[in-house]
């Protein structure tokens, strides 16, 4: 049975959304949504489409590489209320972005998965190798 998971990031617009789209689309489902802890911060939009944010194509282009176009996709806060309708609760967001609702629900987990400081094509695919190994370890162990 594929299990609902919800990844989460500081602002819903690199990690969580990227973790997300590989694990749709190698479960061939659409049982993963993106959030960000601090998205709807003057300096983290939230509803903004991820075309909008990004400069370069790097990020979309390891992407649609690998065959996930999430330009559409658009940036959402975490709302405690969200956690209850998900199987898996997944943060890559960091200290001091972690809000205490998070970090005390009983299916919450945390990635180490350090924040993009900017989008070239080297943190690009250092960013997805390593988050993809980690979805593909996660639906390996609990068989989502």
């Amino acid at each position: 049975m594929i299990k609902s998971v919800l990844f989460i990031c500081k602002g819903n617009w690199y990690r969580s959304q990227m973790a997300a789209a590989i694990y749709n689309k190698i479960t061939n489902s659409s049982k993963a949504d993106s959030a960000g802890t601090y998205a709807g911060e003057p300096d983290e939009p939230e509803g903004q489409s991820l075309d909008y944010l990004f400069g370069r194509d790097y990020f979309f282009g390891i992407m649609e590489k690998n065959g996930m176009n999430i330009r559409k996709n658009v940036t959402k806060r975490l709302q405690p209320e969200m956690l209850e309708k998900y199987d898996l609760i997944i943060s890559m967001a960091e200290e001091p972005f972690i809000p205490d609702f998070l970090k005390n629900h009983k299916k919450y987990i945390w990635w180490e998965v350090e924040n993009p400081k900017i989008d070239d094509a080297e943190t690009a695919e250092k960013t997805y190798n390593k988050i993809f190994n980690l979805v593909r370890d996660l639906i390996a162990s609990n068989n989502t």
